[in-house]
């Protein structure tokens, strides 16, 4: 292991006068598999004494690259901004994990003190975030301020880790940015929990993410913890007037809140009606403010437009207010609008009439909301109503099953259910049928997650069959060669490994192993240095297990194996 003087360490971190220098490749395109690919980028890490920044956004990254990059960095303890974003393209999902990973050891060993990490538009999901929480957990994020993990596919469960990593040793971050990642009510509410704890933060972007008024009432609370949140983004999640009267009550606490973007987040009338009252009622010095596409009628959207522009100085201080895609009533509502509003008027002519949103009175809109609201939030989207509606349409046709028998195969009873006397009676060939078998699965999707199941039931029996271990052995090149035909499938095939292995959890709650484990490592053992083994599948698989080993059920045979989590 490296050593480095502590003194030239705290040196490095203390010296501020020093003039922000670093190594930028971003944008060249670069495609780099091996440590001779990433040669370009580790000379000009060398030959800069003093590596501020790394920009590395626009290439895309092997684990080998990445590794031999990590290692450059052991030598830059003065690092402080990492900008990686849009840098796997074309990479499996589960090549992005040991590379982060890797990246992330780099920086521990230098003793980095990083205040900026950007991830944004790496399509990593959850897995991804295994790969980073050990570097979020280190002193390397101690003094981090800017998180920037947008377009990361990250789901409820990459929110949940992410919180998880976050929360292990609290971090003061001033700017989080996570949108497009469908984090849902469920990934935003535990977020919101890790940032009541921070206190620090001044922006706040989650556009796009599917929250609904639950996972909004959990941030609003967030909310007033950080008094000094002055840049908040919601837009496209389905705030309601119930998130929007949980908003209301965090206002009182923001005084330096300036910009706030709720576009498309189907606030109505009710729920705009709550916010402009807070904004009045607390003298809220808001420069931009987005409540476009919301289905607020118009005089809701004029009780926005007074409340805003109540103080004296609001012409002088708003520099964009959107209205539009609302219902703001006839010319002489908007003659109104754009005189208080002044230049920052945003309301588009013509988009919104009287009748657009509103049926009869206000009054009446108001009325029938709640109703409305109750209804429409955390309800099934349309494709999913509409899915409903063919489902029970189909409820109602009764077919006459009389004397119809559902046929099984052999290898159907045997994949269901996986013993050595229903894999014996397969027959010697018992490879080649169980192929026949799979081979008529169209959906790349369902073939590869076939392949691997099937493969898994025989290899959960080669403990107590010689028998098994063959059958195992034949159906692993068969596996790879039908998977590497289809689509996408490097990161379909490695990702149902690591599932049916229990490394990583499925989000199907209905999914179950039902094959032994301990055999199946077994198995793997053997395949995992043939020559057709995939090298960048066994280096994601040695990843993970490696992770793993110390809480893995089947680690007493995993450790008699360390050709599984040893490169």
């Amino acid at each position: 292991m490296t050593s480095f003087d502590l003194n030239s360490i705290t040196s490095a971190l203390t010296d501020t006068n020093k003039p922000e220098t670093g190594v930028d490749f971003s944008g060249k395109s670069l495609k780099l598999d091996t440590e001779k690919d990433a040669q370009p980028i580790i000379d000009a890490i060398n030959a800069c004494p003093n590596l501020q920044y790394l920009t590395l956004t626009g290439n895309t990254l092997g684990v080998a690259a990445a590794q031999a990059i990590a290692k450059a960095l052991e030598h830059h303890p003065e690092l402080k901004i990492a900008r990686f974003s849009d840098m796997f393209t074309g990479r499996m999902k589960t090549e992005i994990p040991p590379a982060l990973s890797a990246l992330g050891d780099g920086m521990i060993a230098a003793g980095a003190r990083l205040t900026v990490l950007e991830l944004s538009d790496n399509a990593f999901g959850p897995i991804g975030v295994e790969g980073l929480a050990k570097l979020l957990q280190s002193d390397v994020c101690s003094q981090l301020q800017e998180l920037r993990l947008n377009n990361n596919g990250l789901g409820i469960t990459g929110g949940r880790l992410l919180a998880k990593a976050l929360a292990a040793n609290p971090r003061k971050l001033r700017v989080f940015i996570a949108g497009r990642n469908r984090l849902e009510n469920d990934g935003a509410t535990a977020l919101a929990r890790v940032f009541q704890t921070m206190g620090t933060l001044e922006e706040i972007a989650m556009p796009q993410n599917g929250i609904y008024h639950v996972g909004v009432s959990a941030l609003s609370e967030a909310f007033k913890h950080n008094p000094n949140l002055s840049c908040l983004n919601l837009n496209d999640n389905t705030i309601g007037s119930k998130g929007a009267e949980a908003i209301a009550t965090a206002l009182p606490k923001l005084k330096n809140l300036k910009s706030i973007n709720f576009g498309d987040c189907l606030l109505k009338s009710k729920g705009a009606k709550a916010l402009a009252k807070a904004f009045k009622d607390n003298s809220m010095l808001l420069e931009s403010l987005d409540l476009s596409h919301n289905e607020i009628g118009r005089e809701a959207c004029m009780e926005v437009v007074e409340a805003i522009t109540a103080l004296p100085d609001s012409a002088d201080r708003l520099s964009r207010v959107v209205l539009a895609g609302n219902s703001l009533g006839g010319a002489s509502n908007k003659k109104t609008m754009k005189e208080k509003l002044g230049p920052s008027a945003e309301l588009s002519d013509g988009e919104g009439s009287d009748e657009e949103y509103v049926s009869g009175s206000e009054e009446e809109e108001t009325d029938g909301e709640e109703e409305s609201d109750e209804n429409s939030e955390d309800s099934a989207t349309e494709d999913a109503q509409h899915m409903d509606t063919i489902v029970n349409m189909g409820k109602e046709i009764n077919l006459d099953d009389t004397g119809v028998e559902e046929v099984k195969t052999d290898v159907g009873i045997f994949l269901e259910s996986p013993t050595l006397e229903n894999l014996t009676k397969l027959g010697p060939k018992a490879a080649d049928v169980i192929d026949a078998h799979l081979q008529a699965i169209k959906d790349p999707t369902d073939l590869i997650t076939a392949y691997v199941e099937a493969t898994f039931c025989v290899s959960g029996l080669s403990e107590e069959s010689n028998l098994a271990m063959d059958i195992a052995q034949e159906l692993y090149p068969i596996m790879l060669k039908r998977a590497g035909q289809q689509h996408a499938a490097a990161w379909l095939l490695a990702n149902t490994m690591l599932r049916g292995l229990g490394l990583i959890k499925s989000e199907n709650k209905e999914y179950r192993i039902r094959w032994k484990t301990s055999g199946c490592y077994r198995v793997l053992a053997l395949a995992v240095n043939r020559p057709n083994f995939p090298t960048p599948l066994r280096d994601t698989l040695r990843f993970f297990i490696a992770s793993r080993l110390s809480t893995l059920t089947d680690k007493n045979i995993v450790e008699k194996h360390p050709e599984l989590y040893r490169s």
